[in-house]
């Protein structure tokens, strides 16, 4: 049941599901010590249920968190291209995601250049270097994991 009130305040807030189970999680099992029979569980058994407890539940939001930023978990490509429009112009047509260009200059060759900026989802991540491979075989791409992209085309942000 905590997981339902977990994605209720995650849905208004920016906390994560999985650190929001846990603080309800810590109220249970610290509540457990005082309720109970002491005649039916001897105190030293009672604290190592506890403790597994809170082992339990360290491990349980741990994984769920997991869970839930490697879902939102993006992708951002550096792109450096001679054919810098036609690739834009295609992942932009065909992935539909947007492009930012950039003006730069290679520090060896001294040589003006325009690099593409693209954000996108990780599921999305081969499309793009695949396109990109597609229009310009010599282009040159570097790809950053991205955590907490907000705007269009992801997440909202929540305050």
């Amino acid at each position: 049941g905590t997981d339902i009130v977990a994605m209720i305040i995650n849905k208004y807030r920016n906390i994560s599901p999985g650190k929001i189970i846990m603080y309800i999680d810590v109220f249970i099992i610290g509540c457990s010590y005082f309720i109970g029979e002491d005649t039916v569980i001897d105190p030293t058994a009672k604290i190592a249920t506890i403790i597994y407890g809170y082992v339990v539940m360290g491990v349980n939001s741990y994984t769920i968190d997991l869970v839930f930023t490697g879902q939102m978990q993006s992708v951002q490509f550096l792109i450096f291209s001679q054919k810098y429009e036609d690739v834009a112009n295609s992942i932009t047509r065909d992935l539909r995601r947007g492009v930012t260009v950039v003006d730069c200059q290679g520090w060896y060759t001294g040589e003006a250049r325009k690099m593409l900026i693209v954000v996108a989802r990780k599921s999305e991540m081969q499309n793009i270097m695949r396109v990109t491979k597609m229009v310009d075989p010599d282009a040159f791409l570097t790809m950053n994991t991205v955590m907490g992209v907000y705007g269009r085309g992801f997440d909202t942000l929540k305050i």
